[in-house]
C-alpha cells in the first residue's frame, strides 16, 4: 500500500511541475507598459544629404518614440503583435512606408524598430502570429522610428521640409496584457527638418523653351546629290543649386521618330504633301550621331559658373539626307525632344 501511495503522490507532483512550466515564460512586460500615447521625438534640425543614385538613401537616422518598454512573452497559439495603418498628411509614394517629403527629389521612408531586438525595421501595417512550442517568444515595444531620405528624382531640392504629422498604434495580444489586446498610440506632430547638400543639382533647364533650326528650302536635286549645307544649332543648359570644384557631367539624349541614332524622320512621313526619301541627319560638333536612347546619352560641354549655377552647352548640326533612291519635293519639318540627365 505504501508503494501505491508513493506512486500516486509522485504523479501529482509531476502534474504540478508540468503546469507551472507551460507558463514559465509568460510573465511581463519586463520593462513595463509603454506610454500611451508614445510621442515621436523631434527630427534633427538639419539633415545633410549625401550622394546616392535614384532610389538610394541620401541620409538615415533614428528618433526616439516614448521609452524602452515591453518585453512580453507569448505562450499560446494565436498571440499577436503588430501596428495599425498610418494616419499622416504626407503623400504616399506607393511603397510600404515611403512618402513624399514635400521637397523635390526627396522621399521619406518611415519604419519602426525596438532597441532590444533591432533587426529590419517594420513598416505598418504588419501582424505576426506566433505558434509557440512551449518555449515562449519575447517582443518589445517599437520605441524607435527609423527615417530614410530616399532620392526619388534627378533634381534634388534644398531647404525646409514642410512639417508633418504621423500617427499609428502598436498592439499586443499576449498573456499578461489587459485588455486581451492592448493598444498603444504612437504620435508625432509638427515633425520637420531642413535639407542641406552639396551633391546634387536642384534642377537643370534650357533658358529657351524651344530651339528652332531654319534649314532653308533646298532643291530636291541638291538633297539627292548630297550638296546641302549643315545648319549649326546649340542647346544651352543652366543647372542650379551646386558650385562644385569638379563639374559633374550633364548628359542629353533625344526622343522622336527615328529609326537609328542621328537620323530623324520627317513629320507626317508618307503623307501627301510631305517630302519623300528625305530625313534629317543630326550630330554634335565632333561628328558623333545624336543619340535616341538613354544608354548612349552624350555629355554637354561645361561653359561657365555663376552664383549657384553651372552652364553647359551642346553644339550640334543638322542637314537633309536621303533615305532612298526616290527624292520628291514637299514639306520637310521634323520635331524631337531632348532629355537631360544630371547628377
Amino acid at each position: 500500500m505504501k508503494t501505491l501511495r508513493q506512486v500516486g503522490l509522485l504523479a501529482l507532483t509531476l502534474g504540478c511541475i508540468m503546469g507551472s512550466s507551460a507558463y514559465a515564460g509568460c510573465d511581463g512586460p519586463e520593462y513595463g507598459m509603454p506610454n500611451n500615447p508614445s510621442i515621436i521625438a523631434s527630427l534633427p534640425a538639419i539633415t545633410t544629404l549625401k550622394y546616392a543614385p535614384i532610389g538610394g538613401v541620401m541620409a538615415s537616422y533614428e528618433v526616439a518614440v516614448g521609452r524602452r518598454s515591453g518585453g512580453w512573452s507569448f505562450c499560446q497559439k494565436g498571440d499577436q503583435f503588430g501596428m495599425t495603418d498610418v494616419t499622416t498628411n504626407l503623400a504616399s509614394r506607393g511603397s510600404p512606408g515611403l512618402y513624399d517629403s514635400g521637397v523635390p527629389g526627396i522621399g521619406i521612408r518611415i519604419g519602426h524598430i525596438d532597441d532590444q531586438n533591432r533587426g529590419t525595421p517594420k513598416y505598418p501595417p504588419y501582424t505576426v502570429t506566433f505558434q509557440v512550442g512551449g518555449v515562449g517568444t519575447i517582443t518589445y515595444f517599437q520605441n524607435r522610428m527609423t527615417i530614410d531620405f530616399v532620392r526619388t528624382d534627378i533634381g534634388v531640392g534644398k531647404g525646409d521640409m514642410p512639417s508633418f504629422n504621423y500617427k499609428t498604434s502598436y498592439f499586443i495580444d499576449a498573456n499578461r496584457t489587459a485588455p486581451a489586446r492592448a493598444v498603444f498610440a504612437i504620435e508625432g506632430t509638427g515633425l520637420k527638418t531642413k535639407f542641406e547638400h552639396n551633391a546634387f543639382f536642384t534642377t537643370c533647364y534650357t533658358p529657351k523653351s524651344s530651339t528652332e533650326v531654319n534649314m532653308g528650302r533646298p532643291a530636291a536635286e541638291q538633297v539627292k546629290r548630297g550638296s546641302v549645307q549643315d545648319f549649326p544649332f546649340a542647346l544651352d543648359v543652366v543647372c542650379n543649386g551646386l558650385n562644385p570644384t569638379v563639374k559633374p557631367p550633364v548628359k542629353v539624349y533625344f526622343e522622336g521618330n527615328s529609326v537609328r541614332d542621328g537620323v530623324l524622320n520627317l513629320n507626317g512621313v508618307g503623307q501627301p504633301g510631305v517630302a519623300k526619301g528625305v530625313a534629317i541627319s543630326l550630330s554634335n560638333d565632333k561628328n558623333v550621331a545624336l543619340p535616341f536612347s538613354k544608354a548612349k546619352a552624350v555629355a554637354l560641354d561645361w561653359q561657365a559658373s555663376g552664383p549657384g549655377t553651372e552652364m553647359y552647352r551642346l553644339a550640334a548640326k543638322a542637314r537633309y539626307v536621303t533615305t532612298g533612291a526616290e527624292v520628291a519635293a514637299g514639306k520637310a519639318d521634323a520635331t524631337l525632344t531632348y532629355v537631360l540627365e544630371y547628377n
